[in-house]
């Protein structure tokens, strides 16, 4: 959700065609440089301007916006301004993906934590392990049950500590 809605975007965008933007940006709260970039999106797009349609951007549609970028030689702002994107940090994101990991990096990808239902609660039987998965899972339990016995220890020194202030 953007910040300040179309609406507004365009009306100071008109305005600043007449009046200067660090004197539009000191009347409504906003930078100068904001100012100057909606200026910049809507003398490219008119009054079709700051629609953001298709979010989430495809692969293809990042990857060419980077390329147009590098193949034009436009600057940040005049790229992101000639896609309608909602502010030049996006366009930097991609390019810096690209740069260092290629088109790959470009593709969306899912977020948030991966759906547990699909794991296997079932151990495997030890007589399938090998030896050193063996000793592998015995270090684990080890630490796992002296962490339990420090976490019990601290229970009852707690509630030690809490009997002798009674």
């Amino acid at each position: 959700m953007s910040k300040y809605n179309r609406a507004f975007k365009l009306k100071l965008a008109t305005l600043a065609q007449y009046e200067s933007s660090r004197e539009l940006g000191r009347k409504f709260g906003v930078s100068s440089g904001q100012i100057r970039y909606w200026s910049l999106v809507f003398q490219i797009h008119g009054v079709e301007s700051f629609r953001h349609e298709g979010h989430p951007y495809s692969s293809h549609f990042k990857l060419n916006a980077v390329k147009s970028m590098q193949a034009n030689k436009w600057s940040l702002a005049y790229c992101c301004a000639y896609f309608d994107l909602s502010s030049p940090g996006i366009l930097f994101q991609w390019r810096s993906l690209y740069s260092r990991e290629g088109t790959l990096r470009l593709t969306s990808r899912k977020k948030g934590m991966p759906n547990m239902n699909n794991t296997s609660t079932t151990p495997t039987p030890s007589e399938q392990m090998t030896e050193k998965e063996l000793r592998e899972e015995l270090e684990y339990l080890r630490a796992e049950n002296a962490v339990l016995k420090k976490l019990e220890a601290l229970a009852q020194a707690k509630k030690k500590k809490a009997k002798k202030r009674l």
